[in-house]
Order: C-alpha cells, then sequence, then structure tokens
C-alpha cells in the first residue's frame, strides 16, 4: 500500500466519523489494523493538518475539517490578526509561583478570546495578582495556539492597601502578604514598628508598584494585632482580595431615611396576595430572605407556583448612593462567622426581607406547569406578600419525615395547611429534578465543608454540609422561576444579564479522559460537548468510592459560569435560558433582571433596550467581583481548616489521596473535610519522579507509585495560619486505588522544583504546573539495575544513624542502595 492512499484511508474514516475527534489507536481499532507505525501516520496526519484537512483536538486525537472551512476561517484567526495590530484589552491579571501569569479578557473583548492570555515572567510591568490590566497582544504561539501578551498599565488595583506578616528583614521591615502571590512590601516611611511587633500583622499603603526584579514599596499604617485574632484575620482577607466591607456615609444616611416597613400607599397598582401562605425555607442562621413560595394543584392536573422575590429595584435606584455601592460590590461575601453584605443592614436584613408576618414588596413569577413538570404559561408582577412562616431546611425535612414524637406531631398540628403544601412541593420537585435531568442537567453539586466556631469566632468543629428535600424543593423553583424570565424578556430581545455556562473546551475533556483513564472511567462526546456526555460519567461516580476527588476533576474540566448580555446557555443545567433572577438582596445582576422585567412591565421597551451597553458593563464587573468574593470565601475556610488542626498535631489519621503534583500530594483525611500536603521531601531518600499526564509520583523502577485514590495514614506536622497551609507527613500505606495499568511516563522531581519555582515543561496552564507532554527525562540512572517490586511497607523518615548502618550492609552484600 502506497503511504498517501494509506494516508487517505485515515482521512476517508475521520470524514466518515465527523465531526467526533479519534486518537490513532481508535483509528486502527476501528480499521481493523494491529501492526503499524504509529510515528509515520502522525507525521502524516500532521501534514495533513497543515494543509487543512484536518485539525488536532487536544494532544491526541484528529478531526476532519469540511472543504469550505479554510484556515481563514477558523476562529482561531482571529488574534492572529489582532496580534499583527497590537491591539490591547482589558482583564483580570493572575500570577502563579513559578513568574508567569495569566490575564482574563473581560468585557466585549471576551468572546474573541477563548482562552487567557499568557504573560511571561518580566513582562507583567508594575501589575500584581488580582489587578486589573490593559494587555498589549504581542504574539500567537504556534505550537499550542496560545495567545501571548505584555501589560502595559494597571487600570484598577485592589492593593493600594496590602495586609500581612511584620518582618525585620536585615535591619529594614517588610510586610509579607498572606497571599504568596503578592510581593512582599518594603517599608520606607509611615509609624515606625517597635522591636516586638515582628510576627505581627501590619498595614501598608503603596508608595512603589513593583517592576520586574523590584519589590514594592509602602508606608506603615497601623499594626493590627495577632495574626490567630478572628478580626484580623477577617481584617487581612477583605484587604487582600479588594473587598468593601465599610459603607460610604451616603449611603447609610439613604438608608436611614427609608422607613421600616412599606406604606399603604406603595401598595398601589400591585396585586394584594397576602391572603396567601407564602413560606419562606432558609439555613437556621440566614438574616435575610430574598423569596418566599406558595404552590397550589390546578384542577385536572398540574401546578400553580408562585415565586415571590423581594423588590429590592423598588428602593434601590440606578445613581444612588446605595445603587453605585450594590454595584461595586456586586454581591454579598460570606465567611462562616460572619457576612459582608451587598446592601446596608436596615435593607438586606430589614425593609427587603421577607419576613414573617409582615407585608413586604415583591416581584412575583406565576408559572403554571403540567403533570409532567413542563411549563404551560408564566405572567409576572408587582404585588405585596405576607410570609406566613418562616421555615428551616432542617425542620422542614423533619416535618416530611415518616418520624413520629409528640414533639414533631405537635409542630405539624400548628403548620396546618401549610403541611399539605410542602407535602405537595416535595412531589413537584421530585417531578421536576427527573425532568432536568432526563434534558441533560448535571448534578454536581457536592458537600461542603461546614464550620462550627466558639464564641470568639475560632474553629472548634468540622463536618460536611448535608442536602436534604427541603433544599432541593428551593432549588428546583427557584431554577425554575429564573429560566421562566429569562425566556420571558429573551423573547422579546430585551437586553439583560444571562447567567451563562459555556461548554467546555475538547482538550479539556481530553486531558479530563487521560486522568480518569486509570480508573476505568472517561467522557464520549461529539464537538461541541454536550451536558449528555458528562451525564454516563457522573452516574458512575456516584457510586464509585472515590466519589468525591474525581467529581472535583470533572468539575475542574468544566468553565466558570459568568454574567453575560450574549446568550450562550448554561451547559451545567442544561439550559437554553436562564438568568439569576431569586436573589437580588445579595446579587447585582438578580437587581439588574429585575429592573428590566419591571420596564416590560411598564411598558417602558424603549427604556430597556437604551440599557443594553450598561448592563453589558455590569455583568463583566459582577462576574470579576463574584470571582474574588468566591476566592475570599475560599481564603477564610482554608484558614479556619488550618486553625482547626492546631488542636489535631501529631495525631495519626486515615485519609485518600485526592491530588499529585509534581511537589507532592495532597490527602483528604476521613475524620474531617481536610486536606493537607505530603511534601516530596519528606517521602524518604528514594527519588521520585512524576508523570504529569496521568498524576502519578512514583520511581519507574522500583514499581513504588502515589496515585488519586492511594489510601495512607498521615499526621499533621505543621500547620501555617499565614499560608492557611496545612502539612502531613506520610505514616503508612494503606492500599492502593490501583496496580498495574498504563505504563508511567515519568519525569524527574528536580523539573519541578515545588509550588514556588521551576520554570514550565510544557504550555502551561494556571497553576503554574505543566499541562502538556512531559518534556523532562528522569535525571541520573537509578543505581541498582535489578527490578525492583512496588513498595509496600510502612514509608517512614530515617534518621542518619539509619541511613549509614543500610549504606554499611548494603556494601557487605556487594549491593548499592536504591
Amino acid at each position: 500500500m502506497k503511504k498517501d492512499s494509506a494516508l487517505q484511508i485515515y482521512i476517508d474514516l475521520l470524514k466518515e466519523r465527523s465531526p467526533r475527534p479519534l486518537t490513532i489507536n481508535e483509528m486502527n481499532t476501528l480499521l481493523g489494523i494491529s501492526s503499524y507505525n504509529k510515528k509515520a501516520i502522525r507525521a502524516g496526519l500532521d501534514a495533513a493538518i497543515r494543509a487543512g484537512a484536518l485539525r488536532s483536538i487536544g494532544k491526541s486525537r484528529y478531526q476532519w475539517m469540511p472543504a469550505e472551512k479554510t484556515r481563514g476561517q477558523e476562529p482561531k484567526a482571529a488574534p492572529r490578526e489582532r496580534a499583527q495590530k497590537s491591539p490591547r484589552v482589558e482583564g483580570l491579571y493572575s500570577r502563579v509561583r513559578a513568574g508567569f501569569g495569566f490575564v482574563d479578557v473581560l468585557g466585549p473583548e471576551a468572546e474573541k478570546f477563548r482562552r487567557d492570555i499568557l504573560i511571561p515572567e518580566g513582562m507583567e510591568g508594575q501589575a500584581m495578582h488580582g489587578d486589573r490590566v490593559e494587555v498589549e497582544i504581542v504574539r500567537i504561539e504556534k505550537r499550542s495556539d496560545r495567545v501571548v501578551g505584555r501589560i502595559t498599565s494597571v487600570v484598577e488595583s485592589p492593593h493600594d492597601t496590602v495586609i500581612g506578616i511584620l518582618e525585620n528583614y536585615h535591619g529594614s521591615w517588610r510586610v509579607l502578604p498572606q497571599n504568596e502571590l503578592i510581593p512582599p512590601v518594603l517599608i520606607e516611611s509611615g509609624a515606625k514598628p517597635a522591636r516586638d511587633d515582628e510576627g505581627l500583622i501590619g498595614i501598608a499603603r503603596l508608595t512603589r508598584r513593583p517592576e520586574p526584579h523590584k519589590l514594592p514599596a509602602g508606608e506603615l499604617v497601623e499594626v493590627v494585632g495577632s495574626p490567630d485574632d478572628p478580626n484580623v484575620q477577617f481584617l487581612s482577607i477583605v484587604l487582600e482580595h479588594g473587598l468593601r466591607h465599610e459603607f460610604p456615609p451616603e449611603a447609610l444616611a439613604e438608608a436611614a431615611r427609608l422607613p421600616e416597613d412599606p406604606t399603604p400607599e406603595e401598595f398601589k397598582n400591585r396585586e394584594d396576595l397576602r391572603r396567601l401562605p407564602f413560606v419562606t425555607i432558609d439555613g437556621e442562621s440566614a438574616r435575610a430572605f430574598d423569596d418566599a413560595v406558595y404552590l397550589e394543584p390546578i384542577k385536572g392536573g398540574g401546578w400553580r407556583l408562585r415565586v415571590a422575590i423581594a423588590d429590592v429595584s423598588h428602593y434601590v435606584k440606578e445613581g444612588t448612593a446605595i445603587g453605585d455601592e450594590a454595584l461595586e460590590r456586586a454581591t454579598s461575601t460570606y465567611f462562616p462567622d460572619r457576612a459582608i453584605p451587598m446592601l446596608p443592614e436596615a435593607l438586606s436584613n430589614g425593609l427587603c426581607s421577607l419576613r414573617p408576618h409582615v407585608p413586604r414588596l415583591s416581584m412575583v413569577a406565576e408559572i403554571e406547569l403540567d403533570a409532567g413538570g413542563g411549563r404551560v404559561d408564566s405572567r409576572f408582577y408587582r404585588a405585596v406578600i405576607e410570609s406566613h412562616a418562616r421555615l428551616t431546611y432542617t425542620q422542614v425535612a423533619a416535618m416530611l419525615s415518616e418520624t413520629k414524637t409528640p414533639e414533631l406531631d405537635a409542630e405539624r398540628e400548628k403548620l396546618g395547611e401549610i403541611l399539605e403544601m410542602l407535602r405537595d412541593m416535595r412531589e413537584l420537585m421530585r417531578t421536576l429534578y427527573k425532568r432536568r435531568v432526563k434534558r441533560g442537567s448535571l448534578d454536581l453539586d457536592l458537600p461542603e465543608a461546614l464550620l462550627d466556631l466558639s464564641e470568639e469566632g475560632r474553629a472548634v468543629g468540622l463536618r460536611l454540609s448535608m442536602r436534604n428535600d427541603a433544599h432541593r424543593m428551593v432549588e428546583e423553583f427557584m431554577l425554575e422561576a429564573n429560566k421562566a424570565v429569562a425566556s420571558h424578556l429573551g423573547e422579546r430581545k430585551i437586553p439583560l444579564a444571562y447567567r451563562i455556562h459555556e461548554p467546555p473546551e475538547p482538550s479539556d475533556v481530553d486531558e479530563l479522559n487521560t486522568a480518569l483513564e486509570p480508573y476505568g472511567l472517561g467522557v464520549e462526546y461529539d464537538i461541541p460537548v454536550k451536558p449528555i456526555n458528562y451525564q454516563a460519567l457522573l452516574k458512575a461516580l456516584s457510586e464509585h468510592r472515590l466519589s468525591r476527588p474525581l467529581s472535583r476533576m470533572v468539575l475542574r474540566s468544566l468553565k466558570q459560569a459568568q454574567y453575560s448580555t450574549s446568550n450562550h446557555g448554561h451547559f451545567g443545567l442544561g439550559f437554553a435560558n436562564y438568568c439569576h433572577f431569586t436573589s437580588p438582596i445579595r446579587r447585582y445582576p438578580d437587581l439588574i433582571v429585575h429592573r428590566q422585567l419591571g420596564r416590560v412591565i411598564d411598558g417602558k421597551f424603549d427604556q430597556a433596550l437604551e440599557a443594553a451597553e450598561s448592563i453589558a458593563a455590569d455583568c463583566a464587573h459582577s462576574s470579576q467581583r463574584e470571582r474574588e468574593a468566591m476566592d475570599a470565601e475560599r481564603a477564610m475556610v482554608d484558614l479556619k481548616k488550618a486553625e482547626f488542626m492546631l488542636g489535631h498535631l501529631l495525631e495519626e489519621e486515615e485519609g485518600t489521596i485526592v491530588s499529585v503534583t509534581s511537589f507532592g500530594f495532597f490527602v483528604e483525611l476521613d475524620a474531617y473535610p481536610v486536606e493537607g500536603l505530603v511534601h516530596v521531601e519528606s517521602l524518604g531518600e528514594e527519588e521520585l519522579f512524576f508523570d504529569d499526564v496521568q498524576r502519578v509520583l512514583g520511581n519507574p523502577r522500583s514499581g513504588l507509585a502515589f496515585r488519586l485514590g492511594d489510601r495512607v495514614r498521615v499526621m499533621a506536622t505543621n500547620v501555617s495560619l499565614q499560608k492557611r497551609q496545612i502539612n502531613f507527613e506520610l505514616v503508612e500505606r494503606l492500599s492502593q486505588a490501583i496496580t498495574g495499568g498504563a505504563p508511567l511516563n515519568f519525569r524527574p522531581r528536580s523539573a519541578g522544583k515545588g509550588p514556588r519555582g521551576g520554570k514550565p515543561g510544557g504550555k502551561p496552564d494556571k497553576s503554574g504546573k505543566p499541562s502538556g507532554k512531559p518534556s523532562g527525562k528522569p535525571s541520573g540512572k537509578p543505581k541498582d539495575k535489578r527490578k525492583q517490586k512496588p513498595e509496600k511497607a510502612p514509608i517512614r523518615k530515617k534518621s542518619r544513624k539509619d541511613k549509614a548502618q543500610r549504606d554499611r550492609k548494603s556494601k557487605k552484600k556487594g549491593g548499592k542502595r536504591r
């Protein structure tokens, strides 16, 4: 068979199977070819890519290209054209520990960049991690198609004030920020620290921003206290993430002028629904109630669901001090012991909160559903309601359970007709959930860690949150209302803040499949990837013993949801139209949707259309603020977990390896939802290598390998509140998740110098770790050439004396130590 004709067989197969991409192994299996030269086939296919007949998907898959799609028509050609003109775009800068960084493009330009922009080390200018920056496009890497840029200016920064540990460094004072991605700040002016202030938390105001190879400088504002003080911890995270935690006097003055309750004059032109037994269902500690629900069956089958949402837009107008501050914050931020609200307390916990037995202004989504949960009709209007009961998730779950006690029976009797409505709600919830999943919605809701705090705010307990039917009822009803509002406004071509979640990139799915392959799992997909492609995997994971770590891996393969005026659908939920409408007390995009819905109700379509440009800007801003709030919330939980583990040092606990890196592996304990790092340097003398495709740390000659899912016994040996990190030491290996498996492709651990150093060995990702194929080879040959069996004995740190004894024994036997 001639070379050209052999290649054409593969191209014809790809054309037949289009648009599904295939690997060389998959093509040979389909063609029934058992003996082949993979290198020659790859060279031919790569030549076809250059000719425009095929394109590569991920690292190893090939896809047929229709003849009419020339390379000039590819979406990726647009950045090349822009690169020639050196355009400038704005985005959010994220630095990684290896020194380089990335910029997530914001605003209208974001849709032209399918990936973030790589900022090589030395091209970050004066930018710091978390800054909003302007980027000049420099070039496009041919191999990876990665857009490379240079930061030209800082547009906005949360780091005008920096908080961190005070350190006396060779006679000069400096502030070490809690986040290691932010450089130390030299103290050149301001208050002078006392000798015993070292180790305390200080606040510095920047007077000089950083430059390549030059640290920033600032003036010391004040020394605020000890790093283990809960109030100081709160302030540290607030300043680190640029959160606004104090309201301007103008906003507080406006809030003070509002009444405590709505007046009868405000009831005009609203439907009076105070007679209907609306209820709120929230957590025990909730103080602000955005939503209330009421459900009634329809004769002949079906349901009428009313979702009443606090009418925040009635009080919070554009251009007011309260409205401007709400936009700046864009979201509320929730910590284990406190919250930073988007609105002043007089509104969030008072006038806008749907408290029981008091009239409240609301926007109502009234949705008629058939017996199968399909939406038949919907109506939206302003109303005045009165919540008849403030219920909690735990309380509702208990009321709906089969448990019978005198106390529960008394509670059920007290609820009266509301109890029967709750039973109807559970029935409808189950119908809606089945319908949603059947249509492709993904169920990726993992339990979160819940912290128990002392009166002083210190962590004393840690457990996983448990969801029940009450949580699911509220969730399904809110999803239904959000979807109905998005469809209502979208059908009328009204600009709004859609909540979008785009499909994952095929290359990300390929990377996920490579990581899941050793566990016999994966995603079969076509292009574009569809939610249904993920469902079989999630079903398999639900019963897998590694469900939590593997599900987190699946989550990381998906894109992050965001707000946009361009509707791209919601991949995770499987919805074509979706927005956030149900929480205007704590999310600004919901308030945008309320304002647009109000304009439609009032017939002010021109005003609704004119708002398009400002809404687009507000969507980009809200997406950025949401990420910052999420990072801050995560940082506080990590800090509290570290604080909790201070009381459990040197306690041996069993756990599971949930992540493997070049610098070690992370273990999640069975006893508590806590993760800690077992650093590679603590694993003894044997040289270990890292396979960054299968995510395995080990030695290919000895067979020793640490993988995701391996069971180990560890103990916490070091806890840092400043870094919010927990370090474990391996006590014993208990069992392996996988024995055998695919051949490992290790690179030496020296190629990745841990979380702070080393140059990437392939195409970098945001974590600072290479995402391409391993580029390094093991440095140095293992001295013992005999084939070794996998290490099964407990691994413990050996003393120098033990090491010397082993060397002497090895010398006597004529062998050498591995």
